[in-house]
């Protein structure tokens, strides 16, 4: 083998390489994560009261074990799991923070304020516990349905506070990721609409 030669096979030998390498960045057999969207509720009838618009501070806490960005999957034995390649758009308790303030907001009757964990020196608390927060498994491995529950207290300067026990069982009847976030959608409007009528009594 001349020298030309030589150089030829180191030169195929480097661009075969140098392929492999950046393709390895680009491809994977792993499915790649999806990130998935929920809407806040917002009520078709607005309020007119002549009431003024309460301000208050909202804080969410979670469960051990409900703190992350993942969708969760809880079976009939306890295990609690995650689906493969799915998430929400932020953890669990920015998320569900979010959706509650801008509900709130777009009821017309709150004026959410920047949490500052001083409670409601500048008007009204808000604290929520978030106690369930995943996919139903059945023993066959699909999701049959899905949990959410919230519990807390609400409380306005000195008056007393106002116990929070919401949830929500929705049933999953078609077994694609679409249609499990659907049914967490209306799993979290059925605790919106539940709480803001707790609110205005």
């Amino acid at each position: 083998m001349n020298n030309v030669t030589k150089l030829l096979v180191a030169g195929l030998v480097v661009a075969l390489l140098t392929t492999v390498a950046c393709s390895g960045l680009t491809r994977s057999d792993k499915p790649a994560t999806r990130t998935w969207w929920l809407e806040p509720y917002t009520s078709t009838a607005k309020h007119l009261s002549s009431d003024p618009v309460v301000a208050v501070e909202i804080s969410v806490s979670v469960v051990p074990g409900l703190d992350t960005d993942r969708i969760l999957t809880l079976s009939n034995e306890a295990e609690l799991n995650q689906f493969t390649a799915a998430r929400w758009a932020d953890n669990l308790p920015e998320l569900v923070a979010s959706l509650t303030g801008r509900a709130l907001q777009a009821s017309g009757r709150y004026d959410v304020l920047p949490s500052h964990g001083g409670g409601g020196r500048n008007g009204c608390d808000l604290h929520l516990e978030v106690r369930e927060f995943f996919a139903s498994i059945g023993s066959t491995g699909q999701a049959t349905g899905v949990r959410v529950a919230v519990a807390g207290h609400y409380q306005c300067h000195s008056d007393e506070p106002v116990p929070i026990h919401l949830n929500a069982s929705i049933p999953v009847h078609a077994d694609h990721m679409s249609a499990i976030i659907a049914a967490f959608q209306q799993g979290m409007d059925r605790v919106m609409v539940e709480l803001l009528a707790l609110l205005e009594r």
